[in-house]
């Protein structure tokens, strides 16, 4: 496996209001996964309300799961659409975060203790999975500070030119500055995540 270097990795950032997006057509992926066909509308905006239709019936949010950042349904609860499956909702546009130095990707599993009575080990089953972001980056203006608790569009890229890449909606959770007579300003900013992380292969 070829290895990769870190400075070629790069994130980038959407929030806030997006364009407006109406009965936009997915294309089936099999597993009950469905993606919004044209790439450049896959940025689903967290912030606004999402509608997913099969024909013209409204989907309940219960029978499904959202990758926001990479434009997915994923249905759940055995629902198999009958019709065309399309969204209604908003998009935004990434675009590069200045001065990014460094990022992390922080996946954790939930697990629950499942023994019973006569197990001679513990037993542990997983019910729910988790995800959290930093980055930082040299200091170039208010954006992150000034938007706590907003929800974001990431692309986390491991490779530029590769495309290799992890997506997500994610929570602005925290946000610092650090500075010093002899040093460069930095900021840093955490990310809950929020709905289904996806990973895109080069």
């Amino acid at each position: 496996m070829a290895v990769m270097v870190g400075r070629l990795a790069d994130l980038y950032v959407a929030s806030g209001t997006g364009t407006v997006m109406t009965g936009q057509a997915t294309t089936s992926l099999g597993g009950g996964v469905h993606q919004i066909t044209l790439a450049a509308r896959r940025a689903i905006n967290p912030n606004a309300s999402l509608t997913v239709l099969d024909g013209v019936t409204t989907v309940n949010p219960a029978n499904y799961r959202v990758a926001f950042g990479n434009g997915k349904i994923i249905f759940t609860n055995g629902y198999a659409p009958a019709g065309a499956v399309t969204v209604t909702g908003q998009f935004l546009t990434l675009s590069q975060a200045a001065q990014g130095v460094q990022w992390s990707l922080d996946v954790q599993t939930l697990l629950e203790e499942s023994h019973t009575f006569g197990d001679a080990w513990k037993e542990q089953t997983p019910v729910m999975s988790d995800a959290s972001i930093t980055f930082e980056r040299l200091y170039d203006d208010s954006y992150f500070p000034t938007t706590i608790g907003s929800y974001y569009v990431l692309a986390l890229y491991l490779n530029v030119s590769g495309g290799s890449r992890y997506l997500c909606a994610a929570q602005c959770s925290s946000a610092g500055i650090v500075t010093g007579n002899n040093a460069l300003i930095r900021e840093s900013a955490s990310f809950s995540v929020h709905g289904q992380l996806d990973y895109v292969a080069a």
